[in-house]
């Protein structure tokens, strides 16, 4: 994410914030611009501010852990770790405590009785075992540190005969509240940041096996309101964003093992300006998802189903700079100054450290899930980041129960190998609803309720 995304994520528990007299505010300062620019920020204010944006907003992001521990700064969608840092982190978060549990895996799950494939991947909707479903997650957010943080995912889908999907959803963030102060202290306002993304859904299936799903979405990202810092009047961040994914379904009544496939780009649309003529727009965290769910119907009423999601950010990697005079090296842009297009699809060849620093951007998910009879599910996952790009590992747990048309999913994160994570005791809850229940045993996948 951004800086200015990155410094209010910790905002909510910053209550006293303190307007700098420099005229390169937070807000409009990037290191990319120069070196001797950086320095007009004493070491003392650069000490306060990082320690309190680390403080909180270290794991809203995939990276800035790593990037603590190593002493770097990260301003302007820069950093010395070379982490690809977008704004809005908040809609690649797994919204739902089925995924949640499996490691943050959902791109091929089958869909059977769950209505947050408009998050994972909306292609697999049409193999839905019921006619429409609705679910609403709950997340606590960051609990081991603040108090008023929260997440809420509400979606839901509707067939239209047997070939095509129409679907809502809306992803909800509460940042908490902000209280702005001047140097002396005087307390100059208050402000309750939020964030929401409002998705629309389509699906179509192009076959027995094959589907394509897209997805249309408006993000509003609300920091600090109006609020006018330094003499930079900021705003709210607004942009529209796009899904494109594809489903393979290998679901058939005869088989006792079956492998589904998936993949999805996510948020592939314009970038977010927060105000300030200084002040680049950021990109948003677009991103490849692909992954595999492989079932093992043991009988009737038990099965396994194990997945694997493979996922890499498409937001520019920042470039080596050179120290003395704060200037790209190798012949490469500040990601700033990078097009949409350029820093997007670009964003699979421009690690300096080449082909191998593009894998370490690759995140994987894994997990098990076993179903019996379609009532009750236990879940087990893990999720893994490269120490170089971030650092996260964790592993996760949680169960499900349905009951009727009625389901009850339940997710836990455990503390993994990596870095300590404040993330650690996160738990999702889910309840969904299923409407107009008929089975469709010879198109939908059976793995899972």
């Amino acid at each position: 994410m951004t800086f200015v995304s990155f410094a209010i994520k910790y905002i909510p528990r910053m209550r006293s914030y303190h307007r700098l007299k420099e005229s390169n505010s937070p807000f409009t300062f990037s290191p990319e611009n120069s070196g001797p620019e950086h320095q007009r920020l004493t070491q003392s204010r650069m000490k306060r501010l990082k320690t309190r944006i680390l403080t909180v907003a270290a794991f809203v992001s995939s990276s800035t852990l790593a990037m603590a521990q190593n002493g770097s700064t990260v301003i302007g969608q820069v950093n010395s770790d070379r982490i690809p840092i977008p704004a809005v982190p908040f809609v690649n978060i797994s919204p739902d405590a089925r995924s949640a549990a499996l490691g943050d895996a959902g791109v091929a799950l089958s869909p059977g009785q769950d209505a947050n494939g408009t998050f994972w991947n909306t292609s697999k909707l049409v193999y839905a075992d019921n006619d429409a479903g609705a679910s609403v997650t709950y997340t606590p957010w960051l609990r081991n540190l603040v108090g008023d943080m929260w997440l809420t995912y509400v979606s839901g889908y509707k067939k239209i005969g047997k070939n095509q999907v129409v679907g809502l959803s809306m992803n909800y963030f509460n940042l908490g509240d902000i209280q702005f102060t001047n140097e002396s202290g005087t307390n100059t306002g208050q402000f309750y940041s939020k964030e929401y993304a409002i998705a629309g859904s389509y699906a179509l299936k192009l076959s027995n096996e094959l589907s394509l799903g897209l997805n249309l979405r408006f993000i509003n990202s609300n920091l600090t309101g109006n609020e006018v810092i330094a003499g930079v009047a900021l705003r709210p961040g607004r942009t529209a964003a796009g899904d494109i994914s594809l489903f393979r379904n290998g679901y058939s009544p005869e088989k006792k093992w079956f492998a589904n496939y998936g993949i999805m780009i996510q948020n592939l649309g314009g970038k977010i300006n927060y105000g300030g003529t200084a002040q680049a727009p950021y990109f948003i965290p677009t991103n490849l998802k692909l992954g595999t769910a492989i079932t093992n119907r043991l009988d009737d009423k038990n099965s396994l189903t194990f997945t694997v999601d493979l996922n890499k950010l498409m937001v520019p990697t920042p470039p080596r700079y050179d120290v003395a005079t704060g200037k790209p090296l190798d012949g490469k842009k500040a990601v700033g100054d990078r097009g949409l297009f350029e820093g997007v699809f670009g964003s699979f060849a421009d690690a300096p450290g080449g082909f191998k620093e593009e894998l370490q951007e690759v995140t994987v998910s894994a997990g098990l899930e076993y179903s019996w009879n379609k009532i009750l599910a236990a879940r087990l996952g893990y999720f893994y980041e490269n120490p170089n790009k971030g650092n996260r590992s964790y592993v996760t747990a949680g169960f499900g129960v349905n009951y009727q048309r009625v389901g009850l999913d339940f997710a836990y994160l455990f503390q993994g190998g990596g870095q300590i994570n404040p993330l650690n005791n996160t738990l999702r809850l889910t309840l969904s609803f299923l409407f107009d229940k008929k089975q469709r045993i010879d198109e939908a996948p059976r793995d899972n309720f």
